[in-house]
C-alpha cells in the first residue's frame, strides 16, 4: 500500500512538472478592455523589461507564428487588437502597438485605454485636451500621427478618428 501511494504520488508530481513546462497554446485574455497605457511602462499586463517568453505565458502563442521556431519581430495577439514588438538586439519587448480592426488585420480592435481615457475611436480634440499639442504631427491623405516622443507615444488618427496607439518602452 505504502508503495502504491508513493508510486502515484510520484505520477502526480511528474504531470505536474510536465504540465508547467508547457507553454499555453491560447490566450487566457478574450479581450483588452481592461488594458490601461501606462506610457513608457506598460499596456495592460504587458510592460517593460518582458522577455518574448514572458509575453507568451501570459497571452499564449501569438496569431503570427511560434516564437521558438522563427524569429518574430512581434507578437500578435488579433483578439485583443494588440502586437508587441521586440528588439532584436536582445528580444525585450520594445513597443506594444494596439490597434482598430480596419486596416490592421485585427479580428477585434483594442478597447483598453490610458489612464487619460484616451481609446481607439477619440478624436483629435481630446487628444490634444489630454496631452497638450503634440511634438511632432505627420499627415498624408487623411491619415495622421500625432507623436509625443517625451511620453514615449504616438497616436495614428484616419478621419480624425484614432486607429492606433503606438507605446514606445524605456530601453
Amino acid at each position: 500500500m505504502k508503495y502504491r501511494t508513493l508510486l502515484v504520488f510520484g505520477a502526480l508530481l511528474i504531470s505536474l512538472f510536465a504540465s508547467c513546462s508547457k507553454r499555453p497554446t491560447q490566450s487566457v485574455w478574450t479581450s483588452s478592455d481592461s488594458f490601461i497605457i501606462e506610457p513608457r511602462v506598460s499596456v495592460g499586463p504587458v510592460h517593460s523589461g518582458m522577455t518574448a517568453d514572458q509575453v507568451v505565458a501570459a497571452f499564449g502563442e501569438p496569431d503570427n507564428g511560434d516564437p521558438d521556431k522563427i524569429k518574430l519581430v512581434a507578437l500578435k495577439y488579433l483578439k485583443l487588437g494588440i502586437s508587441v514588438s521586440l528588439r532584436s538586439s536582445d528580444g525585450m519587448v520594445s513597443e506594444v502597438w494596439c490597434w482598430t480592426n480596419s486596416d490592421s488585420g485585427m479580428t477585434k480592435p483594442f478597447t483598453g485605454h490610458t489612464k487619460e481615457g484616451i481609446g481607439i475611436g477619440a478624436n483629435q480634440a481630446a487628444i490634444v485636451s489630454a496631452y497638450g499639442n503634440p511634438n511632432k504631427d505627420n499627415s498624408l491623405e487623411g491619415d495622421e500621427v500625432m507623436r509625443y516622443d517625451s511620453l514615449g507615444l504616438h497616436f495614428g488618427l484616419k478621419n480624425d478618428k484614432l486607429i492606433s496607439i503606438g507605446v514606445f518602452f524605456k530601453p
